[in-house]
């Protein structure tokens, strides 16, 4: 499968899902998000990268600790979940980007934190590492 064909899999999958995995407790809570909320701690000048953000809730819980969180994903459905969620809880400095992990359109050493929370199993696997777009 290549990159494009995951991604139309992936969109098809999950895009009309994405409010409820906004409302699911399972990804709204967890000793998981706490960990990162803890690691992450008081980093007001940080840029946070969150890959394959959902519904945005590790973006949700690190925004006031930091200086800025993208929130990053291939569905653009769950992207405009998060936007609107992010002005509803007056977190101004979460931004969205749409794309695909496995290929960053980032610069090295963009961000402080690159972080993910219950996606990386949707990613698609290459050989070696991911590739940032050049």
């Amino acid at each position: 499968m290549n990159t494009e064909q995951h991604a139309q899999k992936v969109v098809k999958q999950f895009g009309s899902k994405a409010h409820g995995y906004l409302t699911s407790s399972v990804h709204a809570q967890g000793e998981d998000l706490a960990a990162l909320v803890e690691i992450v701690g008081l980093s007001h000048e940080a840029r946070v990268l969150d890959l394959g953000c959902g519904a945005g809730h590790v973006a949700f819980n690190l925004a006031p600790l930091v200086s800025e969180v993208v929130a990053y994903d291939l569905s653009e459905d769950m992207l405009a979940v998060v936007a609107q969620e992010a002005k509803r809880r007056d977190l101004p400095n979460i931004k969205t980007q749409i794309g695909a992990v496995e290929c960053l359109p980032y610069a090295d050493e963009s961000f402080d934190w690159v972080v993910t929370r219950l996606s990386a199993h949707h990613w698609l696997k290459r050989r070696g590492w991911f590739v940032r777009n050049q």
